[in-house]
């Protein structure tokens, strides 16, 4: 079967849209070429973008032993992020994984969720100062230190004081932020070499280093046993021999974990709150749902899964903007799949937004709908249409600690307060770099919630 092509004269031409919009640009090639179709600007680089979950399951399940992640990922990525388990391949990375795995098992989940509510008071807490002073609140900026603030808590305890977080934020902030550019245009990492802009950056990531290690070296000293993932990781022995993590496997596994696990839930949470502001209906019927739960009691580890239709919000919203929009495999060997073949040096890119607004698999794909993450729903879809967290396995070892602290933040959230948009702001649009942000800032006014009070009474 012949794959269609993007002529190269046409990708070259079209590489300043890519730079800004990629989200935009592929979106069309796949409507005028449908779900499987080759890209390339060089003859070192061939990619076969698809939006085919069937594809898409062969590549990261069925034989995913045939791909690794590509160069983006395992070779630029990991010069500032260190070869964690979100930048690693092959056996190394199933090593790791292994050694990983028991930091998000249930029990442990459980024991963050302490952690978890103590953040989400503090930025109620925030959020009532706000209103005090008649303020509107920064929607991400909000949820960005959320996220942030959550993931740093269930590494680290009580061992970064707040100055000590906030610095920590901002260094992982520039560092991702000026990642996106020697990954989506190579043909700038010449010159953003010559201009000193990777060494300042690989300085900074240095300068996480050299944080996380001072930590991990007074968290040893002090002889003190917390539980949390530091903890964990600390005492985790590789099953093969018994041996620990060294020093430098230790903090390049800490930076993944803040890296994959803060930007993605704080876009993911900002979306859906936008989202509510603009579907009252729905947002009432989730907070029926949470007074409903509330009755029996506060919402912890348990009651939490009670929470089936925040649950749907939460999924549909992570369908129609995917905090991962797209990531890639390398073919190792010839490969073959619906008739399509793969030759080996190949790079699949995996456009997860393309899947998610795809017409095959969702009916009125732009529109909100939570009902079609229901389990009836589900059922009827192709397992590999819905990836927020990847899939295969490879799929994201965070992903039920994200949902958890998604599931608490917004239940505490849209239980107390009411929220609206300032008026006169314009809709925001998409801004795809590592992960999908808005395109602009977004403010929000808050007022609390007389029947909240009632309930919690």
């Amino acid at each position: 079967m012949k794959i269609p092509a993007i002529k190269k004269w046409r990708a070259i031409r079209d590489i300043p849209r890519l730079a800004r919009q990629p989200v935009t640009v592929f979106s069309g090639y796949h409507r005028e070429l449908g779900d499987n179709f080759h890209f390339s600007v060089s003859k070192l680089r061939r990619t076969h973008m698809t939006t085919d979950a069937d594809v898409v399951q062969h590549v990261l399940q069925r034989n995913h032993r045939n791909y690794e992640k590509s160069e983006i990922q395992a070779d630029q990525m990991a010069l500032y992020l260190g070869r964690g388990l979100l930048t690693n391949n092959g056996s190394s990375w199933l090593r790791q994984r292994r050694l990983i795995q028991p930091g998000f098992h249930r029990q442990r989940l459980a024991a963050l969720v302490k952690e978890m509510n103590a953040v989400i008071q503090q930025r109620c807490d925030f959020l009532d100062g706000k209103l005090a002073r008649e303020e509107p609140v920064d929607l991400y900026s909000f949820t960005q230190q959320a996220a942030f603030q959550i993931i740093s808590r269930a590494i680290f305890t009580d061992s970064f004081d707040e100055a000590e977080t906030q610095r920590l934020n901002q260094l992982m902030d520039d560092i991702q932020g000026y990642m996106i550019y020697p990954i989506r245009m190579p043909f700038l990492r010449k010159p953003l070499r010559w201009l000193g802009q990777e060494r300042k950056h690989l300085a900074l990531s240095q300068q996480v280093r050299d944080q996380l290690l001072e930590i991990i070296n007074q968290r040893r000293e002090s002889g003190t046993v917390k539980d949390d993932l530091l903890q964990m990781l600390i005492e985790s022995r590789y099953e093969d021999d018994g041996s620990p993590m060294t020093d430098e496997q230790l903090i390049d596994e800490i930076i993944i974990l803040f890296a994959a696990g803060y930007e993605t839930s704080a876009n993911a949470l900002s979306w859906i709150f936008y989202l509510l502001t603009q579907h009252p209906e729905v947002l009432d019927k989730v907070r029926q749902e949470i007074e409903t739960v509330k009755r029996k009691g506060p919402i912890d580890f348990d009651s939490v899964r009670e929470l089936k239709y925040l649950t749907q919000v939460i999924e549909e919203s992570m369908r129609l903007y995917p905090p991962a929009w797209i990531t890639d495999r390398v073919a190792l060997a010839d490969d073959a799949v619906k008739d399509m073949k793969i030759e080996q040096g190949t790079v699949v890119g995996i456009f997860i937004y393309g899947v998610h607004h795809s017409e095959r698999y969702y009916e009125s794909p732009e529109e909100f709908r939570p009902d079609r993450m229901s389990p009836e729903a589900k059922k009827d879809r192709h397992p590999f249409a819905f990836l927020p967290f990847g899939g295969g396995p490879r799929l994201c070892i965070g992903n039920h600690f994200a949902m958890l602290e998604m599931q608490l933040l917004l239940s505490s959230v849209l239980d107390r307060y009411d929220f609206t948009l300032v008026s006169g702001q314009e809709q925001p649009g998409l801004r795809p770099i590592i992960t999908l942000h808005m395109d602009r800032r977004v403010r929000i006014r808050i007022n609390h919630r007389l029947k909240s009070q009632s309930v919690d009474a």
